[in-house]
């Protein structure tokens, strides 16, 4: 009997699982899944982010590459209107030149583009026959794709990208934080060579005899 008493009075001293310490494990596992659903949140953001970056590098590499393809002249060249919320496209698409189609990005709401110099207002960039870019809006090709909003003052690897047109019409696209090499003015395309100039030893050029 003794024995037995033991066991019953051993089962009922042993405690359980009090409110308070419910509580305190709740709230840790409520915590824990707030910075998991912080950090998922994040990296959506950023993957949203590098994806407008990267269909805004290719509007600029499709539009370099339709103007050198027509060889377009006069107001045939293909070109891309970029504004904060949104980047339109305009190319010969059906080769029914000169008639442009337009192709429109809206940005989602968290997502924005900036200029790099600063400002504000619409920038269109323009490719020649050659592939060269000529800007209007702006004095540098320069742009940021930012998380929410941004300049070149606070941009950084985790909240922005820069789309980076050089001077011969090729596009690259930079991590956010990092400073773009300095700009260049297109090379000079020089004209025919003229007559007594040496290309060459072996080559005679005449020289023009002048009329009176």
């Amino acid at each position: 009997m003794r024995y037995i008493d033991k066991r019953i009075r051993g089962e009922r001293s042993e405690r359980g699982v009090t409110v308070v310490e419910l509580l305190v494990v709740i709230i840790i596992i409520a915590i824990v899944a707030a910075f998991a659903l912080m950090q998922r949140g994040s990296a959506d953001a950023q993957f949203r982010r590098q994806n407008i970056a990267h269909e805004l590098k290719f509007a600029f590499e499709r539009a370099r590459f339709d103007s050198v393809k027509r060889r377009a002249e006069g107001a045939g060249p293909a070109q891309v209107v970029v504004d904060a919320d949104r980047f339109t496209l305009q190319t010969d698409s059906d080769l029914d030149s000169p008639g442009l189609e337009s192709f429109e990005t809206a940005l989602p709401p968290d997502i924005s583009i900036a200029r790099f110099e600063g400002g504000t207002g619409v920038v269109t960039v323009t490719f020649d026959k050659r592939g060269e870019a000529t800007i209007t809006g702006a004095t540098d090709p320069i742009f940021l794709v930012c998380n929410g909003t941004c300049s070149a003052g606070n941009d950084a690897a985790d909240n922005a990208n820069i789309v980076l047109i050089t001077a011969t019409g090729t596009v690259n696209l930079l991590a956010g934080g990092v400073t773009p090499q300095p700009s260049f003015s297109p090379p000079p395309v020089l004209g025919p060579v003229g007559a007594g100039t040496d290309v060459n030893p072996r080559v005679l050029l005449p020289t023009p005899n002048p009329t009176p």
